[in-house]
């Protein structure tokens, strides 16, 4: 087996994390009521700026999900706060209103510097007029003209909120399934009246409030192209999966393989490798997500084009090639460790 191939298999259930944004409390409070199977009170998101809830979910016939919506208090007296919500969410949902839509390019940018392989979906809220309208209105404006040709930005017309669900579980699959996907952004037009079975709902759209950006972290666009590059010139012993994977075999610990889109580091044991039972669910679950990040220094180079992000995963290359029990960090030895455990052989 690859170690980037994790089949997806019968009965087996993806959890992911979704946040849900935009300036429509009401609406995002029962766009939450309409699709949980529980939900902790609302006054947490008024409280401390977020609700959560468990969205119980089937896609087609045997891929089933468990999502954890949050729902984050996007108003200006929380505008500071929510950015913190977002750690580890793979989706995010964003209600737009239709009286705001230039609201979209916020969002857009925001999350862009922050969760850049996030599947993003917008969801514009009809009440007053067609998608039609809209679009003539607001996506000839060049700058959100651009931004939809850029990012090859899907434009639909659903008629219910699971619609939404369906659309992100489609990507979280052909995700699951290739390790390697295009980032996925969606613009939905959905009336009201499909959007909520209580009809008697209103909100006034709030105004976009930025995040301050002086306690966040702002992720860097990695320059893979420069980055693939200068691994090619330094002839180092490792291999290309495709444009942007790089598996890394290691003598001590197994394979490693990177993301060049964003870092991340994945780890198929080497116990795994040798394993013969073709029912471990360990192997099902290989491989293993490696947390290895980037301490406060600001780094520096002399090459145009090459920051410390490009830096950081020339080291995990050239670490993880050569890593042994001595010279790796012990925050990474005990991840390895952990995940060495053979539940088969301690018996």
């Amino acid at each position: 087996m690859s170690s980037l191939e994790s089949p997806l298999q019968e009965n087996y259930v993806l959890k992911k994390k979704i946040c849900v944004l935009g300036g429509v409390e009401d609406y995002k409070d029962e766009f939450q009521k309409e699709l949980s199977s529980n939900a902790l009170p609302i006054e947490n998101k008024r409280n401390i700026g977020v609700n959560i809830s468990k969205i119980d979910f089937s896609f087609k016939k045997n891929e089933k999900f468990e999502f954890l919506l949050w729902n984050i208090d996007c108003r200006q007296q929380r505008a500071y706060l929510r950015t913190i919500f977002y750690n580890g969410a793979e989706a995010i949902i964003i209600l737009i209103s239709e009286t705001k839509v230039d609201q979209i390019i916020h969002y857009f940018n925001e999350i862009q510097a922050r969760l850049p392989s996030v599947a993003l979906v917008f969801c514009i809220i009809l009440e007053q007029f067609t998608k039609e309208e809209i679009i003539y209105r607001h996506f000839k404006n060049e700058d959100f003209n651009s931004i939809i040709k850029s990012n090859n930005i899907q434009i639909n017309e659903i008629f219910e909120p699971t619609d939404i669900l369906d659309q992100i579980c489609s990507t979280f699959l052909k995700k699951d399934k290739y390790k390697e996907l295009d980032n996925s952004y969606i613009i939905d037009f959905i009336p009201l009246n499909f959007l909520f079975v209580h009809s008697d709902v209103s909100d006034d759209c709030n105004d976009y409030y930025e995040p301050e950006t002086r306690n966040t972290k702002i992720i860097q666009q990695i320059n893979t192209e420069l980055l693939v590059d200068y691994i090619l010139n330094l002839k180092l012993d490792v291999h290309f999966e495709s444009a942007n994977w790089l598996k890394i075999k290691n003598k001590n610990f197994g394979t490693f393989s990177i993301y060049l889109k964003n870092g991340n580091v994945y780890y198929f044991p080497k116990i795994c490798e040798k394993c013969k039972d073709e029912k471990c669910l360990k192997v099902k679950k290989a491989p293993f997500f490696l947390c290895i990040e980037a301490g406060e220094s600001t780094g520096w180079t002399n090459i145009n084009g090459f920051d410390q992000i490009e830096l950081l995963i020339l080291t995990k290359i050239l670490a993880l090639k050569q890593g042994n029990e001595n010279n790796l960090p012990k925050s990474v030895l005990k991840q390895i460790k952990n995940i060495n455990m053979c539940e088969k052989i301690k018996k």
